[in-house]
Parts: C-alpha cells; sequence; structure tokens
C-alpha cells in the first residue's frame, strides 16, 4: 500500500487536516501515517494529541520540538530540533509521500528534511497570500520545494503556476476546512451552553487572536489590550468565548492578557486554550460575532454567513468575503466595526473557499499520484 504521512502542528491545522485522515484512513490502498508535533504535544495548548486519539486517528509517530517561541533565535533552536526529530521520523517510517499544510515556520524544517530524503511533498493551501506576517515567505518556499500542489481557489493556482512556472500537479479543491460541514452534525446551542457553561439566552462571541509575526511583543500586546477595551465597552450584553493564541513569537504574551480578563470578568469571558473543531465551528455557527484576526474568520466564517471583525494586518492580503469587515488595532476603530459587524448587513453567506468536499479530491489524486 502506498503510505501517506500527514504533518501536524497545531489544533487549527489538524481541523484541516481531520478529513483527509480520515479519507486516506478509510481507502484500503492507502496507509495512512500521521505525526504530531508542536503545539499538540504542549499542555499549555490543551495537550490536543489527545483530540486526534479520540477521533479515532492513529498517530504513528510524536515529534517533540520542545517548543520556545520567547525570541527569534529560539524560534530557530526549535527549528533545528524539528529537522533532527523529523530526519528521524522519515527515516523509520519511510513514507511515499508526505502531506502539509499551510504556511507556518515549523513547515520548513519538516519539508527540507523530507526533500533531502527526496520523499515527494503534497502542500495544502499554497499560492495564498499573507502579507501581514511571515507566513508568506514559507509558503512559498514550501511550494518551491512541493511536487503536488492543492491550492484552494483558482486564484491561489495561478500563483503556484507562476512560482514554479509549469502547470504540472496543481489542483484546485476548496479549503478541507470546509469539509467539517457537511460530515459532521454540529452541537446544538444547549448543548453548547451546558459543554462550556454559558448563559443560551445571551448573545455569543467567538475571539481569537493571534500575534502579527512581522510586528514587535509591544505592538501585539497593544493590539490585544486593544480588542479587550473594546470587547468589554461595545459588547457588554455579550458572553465572550476566547481561544488561545497559537506558539508565534508574542503569543505567549496575547494568552497572559486574555487569561487576566478571562479572570477578572468571569461571567463574561471565557477562555478555552482549545476548543476542538467540532465544538469551535459549532460555537462558530451559534455566535452573533466573530472577532481577531485567524484564519477561521476568513475562510469558515463567509460559509456560514457570521458577521467578522478582522483585526489588523495578519491576514492582509487574503480574499475578504462579503461579511468580513477588516478593522486597524486601535481601540476605536475596533469599536466602529464592531458596530457595523452587528448592523445587520453582514449575515452573506458564501462559498468562495469551497464546496466542502476537498478531502474527497485529494484523496483521488494521491491514490494515482
Amino acid at each position: 500500500m502506498k503510505k501517506i504521512c500527514v504533518v501536524t502542528a497545531t489544533r487549527a491545522e489538524y481541523g484541516y487536516l481531520k478529513w483527509l485522515m480520515k479519507d486516506i484512513q478509510a481507502d484500503s490502498s492507502l496507509e495512512l501515517q500521521v505525526i504530531a508535533t508542536g503545539t499538540h504535544l504542549d499542555k499549555s495548548q490543551g495537550h490536543t494529541v489527545d483530540q486526534i486519539l479520540a477521533d479515532g486517528i492513529p498517530v504513528t509517530a510524536q515529534v517533540d520540538a520542545k517548543l520556545d517561541n520567547s525570541s527569534p533565535k529560539s524560534i530557530c533552536e526549535t527549528m533545528a530540533r524539528y529537522d533532527k526529530g523529523f530526519a528521524e521520523a522519515f527515516a523509520r517510517l519511510q513514507p511515499d509521500v508526505v502531506v502539509v499544510l499551510g504556511d507556518r515556520y515549523e513547515l520548513l524544517p519538516i519539508c527540507s528534511t523530507a526533500f533531502m530524503m527526496q520523499i515527494p511533498i503534497a502542500h495544502l493551501s499554497g499560492g495564498d497570500v499573507t502579507e501581514g506576517a511571515l507566513d508568506d515567505g514559507v509558503r512559498n518556499a514550501v511550494t518551491m520545494l512541493a511536487t503536488y500542489h492543492f491550492p484552494i481557489t483558482e486564484d491561489c493556482a495561478k500563483n503556484v503556476r507562476r512560482m514554479r512556472g509549469e502547470d504540472k500537479n496543481i489542483f484546485v479543491t476548496g479549503s478541507t476546512s470546509l469539509d467539517f460541514f457537511n460530515r459532521t452534525k454540529l452541537m446544538s446551542r444547549k448543548e453548547l451552553a451546558e459543554n462550556l457553561g454559558l448563559d443560551e439566552s445571551k448573545k455569543w462571541a467567538l475571539c481569537t487572536l493571534h500575534s502579527e509575526t512581522k510586528q514587535d511583543i509591544a505592538y501585539n500586546i497593544k493590539m490585544a489590550q486593544n480588542l479587550i477595551s473594546a470587547m468589554k465597552d461595545s459588547l457588554s450584553d455579550f458572553q465572550i468565548v476566547i481561544t488561545n493564541a497559537n506558539a508565534d513569537l508574542g503569543g505567549k504574551e496575547i494568552n497572559e492578557l486574555m487569561t487576566g480578563v478571562a479572570k477578572e470578568n468571569a461571567s463574561r469571558f471565557f477562555l478555552i486554550p482549545s476548543l476542538g473543531q467540532k465544538r469551535y465551528l459549532s460555537f462558530m455557527k451559534q455566535v452573533c460575532l466573530v472577532l481577531g484576526n485567524s484564519s477561521s474568520g476568513i475562510l469558515e466564517s463567509p460559509y456560514l454567513g457570521i458577521p467578522t471583525v478582522n483585526i489588523g494586518e495578519r491576514q492582509k492580503g487574503r480574499h475578504r468575503c462579503e461579511n468580513v469587515i477588516q478593522s486597524g488595532i486601535g481601540k476605536t476603530e475596533i469599536e466602529q466595526s464592531i458596530k457595523g459587524a452587528m448592523s445587520g448587513k453582514y449575515s452573506i453567506p458564501s462559498t468562495y473557499w469551497g464546496d466542502g468536499n476537498a478531502s474527497e479530491k485529494i484523496v483521488k489524486v494521491l491514490k494515482n499520484a
């Protein structure tokens, strides 16, 4: 059987890869290998490798890079540990294809290792653009190392063709994150209220704020402080669920601020390190508003037609569907954007990012590759 090795390093990324893993697992001609790494193995980030196992997906290997994102130097040292760990894992597993998604910094050592070991790389979400983060450089580097390309949209595919100088092995599939909506029954509002300790009768909002990796920590702290202040003043009748920032430089400081506001305002703010995909997307469907700068506010919220305030430049360069309001990081602008989002003009569903059948399309390609 062809051995397909799927690498996952964060809770959000796993949400994009879960159904692809399931489809590979269900195909008798394919052998699924899963390597869990990064924040999946970090207790402060929810130790989300447990969620993968709970979903019935076997984890073939764990590569603990002992994450340290306290400085650019420490991140580079973490990347060196990824390199060593994945060299050992790939040598043991001998995969026929390595599947990776997106643009996070750990993909540089992971993919350079696979490339030097002559293992073909299948890259999901290439050709995307996020000018406000270091992600573009990582994503484009992976595009040049990869053999198979699964961009989300035709515009993304054009970018991949331009970089590669060819049309070979480029397949537009839509976003795998949307497969969830076709294949899973969402939790009800009552179930969510009981599960999360919320008041079912109140209005809800969802907040996820990551750091902007092209900015310093002081900038990111100010952004988080302004968002917290705006939520306190503009959403006084809401209950707001906050999920943790990821492991980028500045994420720790943002999480500390969010932890503080949740402790001080326990009836209004609820900090949950990781909701998991089912709770996260079920909750998103039930909220009046999505806030922050997560890619989920760009990709998933349009599918549901949930008004979204995207803050800052982390997602700069990505297409904005009609449900998304772009805001700067100042408190006044965030408050104005929240007011606009609550006006009723931004509940506009869209299938720009796909139809919810991406995983099936990808498996068909990988089987015949």
